[in-house]
């Protein structure tokens, strides 16, 4: 981008008031400041622009591992709840098997003892021998006493028989209670196995991710950090192009000030073609040239001179447009054959329409700063087959 270049009329001015040159000097030294500044905004901007799609893409692979850690720990947490159940479970049935054995080991003993005293008793009778109840009836003075006797043996054997048959089911019945117990406790520690098993594999799950997304983390504060630094000296440097903006314009009014002050009116425009065949719209200094700036491409050069100076065709040709476009304001815009075209921008208004012919040199508008402007200025563009090209190749 070239900046602080003057027309040969704005130098002629400015010499003529000491003023006006030195004017111009720090103009050109602020200039040439100012690029250097937007150089670096433009660079600024675009590693901010840069670190923020990173930050952003990092910021939706968080959430995302977030979102699949949600159900999984969820999951975690049930599976260690139920865990604790079959454990609370588990120690439940161990206490009732081992009062089960306890009771089945007390019957067997009460079972053993009956046996011992049945066989006791059974050897008894069979030490005695057989007994003759006619004996048995002579002995007891009596056949009732001898009916008596015979019958309290009966009673005798038929309840030691009944104790042990009784001793026996109890014992059945605690083995199979026992037996029902130790399924359980199996199915239970079967139960508890595969849970075990199930949060082992969550666990696994669940620390890789946590481990990605604390990678995740440290990466994506990183870039906020690296953001974060890159947006402070990006206001840094706006303040700073903000401060010589002012300045430049500042200079701007005071060298358009001068050239007023040498005529009472702007500079005349010169009016010999250059080896291209045009000539300058206007009288002025050359404040931004053509390329980019603030981060976008300025595609003309923008000339400084007072609201309402006359603008000239710069060749002879057709207009094409004559009138308001957005950040152009009132804009003219001239056929000159070939493919090649000329641009005006920011004037106050037009003095010219559309398909009208013009000569070069000819008053086809008035400077102003309507649009997308900063301040009074020619914005003046040269375009082939449409492209804009760099004017000062023209001029």
């Amino acid at each position: 981008m070239r900046v602080g270049l003057v027309s040969l009329g704005v130098l002629g001015a400015a010499a003529a008031l000491g003023v006006g040159q030195s004017a111009v000097k720090k103009k050109q030294r602020v200039d040439e400041k100012l690029q250097r500044a937007e150089a670096r905004l433009g660079k600024v901007q675009r590693r901010e622009r840069v670190l923020t799609s990173q930050v952003a893409v990092y910021n939706g692979r968080v959430r995302q591992v977030t979102v699949k850690l949600v159900p999984l720990q969820d999951r975690l947490s049930r599976l260690e709840a139920e865990q604790e159940r079959l454990q609370t479970r588990l120690g439940e049935l161990n206490t009732r098997l081992k009062i089960e054995k306890e009771r089945l080991q007390k019957a067997e003993d009460e079972l053993a003892q009956r046996r011992a005293a049945l066989a006791e008793r059974l050897r008894f009778i069979y030490d005695q021998g057989e007994v003759d109840p006619i004996l048995v009836m002579l002995e007891s003075g009596s056949i009732v006493d001898a009916v008596e006797t015979d019958n309290e043996l009966q009673r005798i054997t038929d309840r030691d028989g009944n104790l042990v048959d009784i001793t026996r089911r109890r014992a059945d019945d605690v083995r199979r209670s026992r037996d029902r117990i130790r399924a359980d406790r199996d199915e239970v520690e079967r139960a508890e196995q595969r849970t075990e098993q199930a949060a082992t594999e969550v666990k696994v799950v669940t620390t890789e991710l946590e481990a990605s997304k604390a990678r995740l983390e440290t990466v994506r504060r990183q870039r906020q950090d690296l953001l974060d630094s890159v947006q402070g000296d990006r206001r840094e440097i706006e303040e700073e192009t903000k401060d010589l903006r002012a300045r430049s314009a500042a200079l701007q009014a005071k060298i358009v000030q001068a050239q007023v002050g040498t005529t009472g009116q702007p500079s005349t425009v010169v009016r010999t073609p250059s080896s291209a065949g045009m000539i300058w719209p206007a009288s002025g200094t050359l404040t931004s040239g053509f390329g980019w700036r603030w981060g976008r491409m300025h595609e003309g050069i923008d000339i400084a001179v007072p609201s309402g100076t006359p603008v000239a065709a710069a060749a002879s040709g057709t207009v094409i447009y004559a009138g308001w476009q957005g950040g152009y304001g009132n804009i003219v815009i001239i056929d000159h054959g070939g493919g090649i075209a000329t641009a005006y921008g920011h004037n106050t208004r037009v003095a010219v329409s559309s398909g009208q012919s013009v000569t070069q040199g000819q008053v086809i508008a008035y400077s102003g700063s309507t649009g997308h402007s900063t301040g009074p200025h020619i914005h003046f563009e040269v375009r082939v087959n449409g492209s804009a090209v760099d004017p000062m190749g023209y001029l």
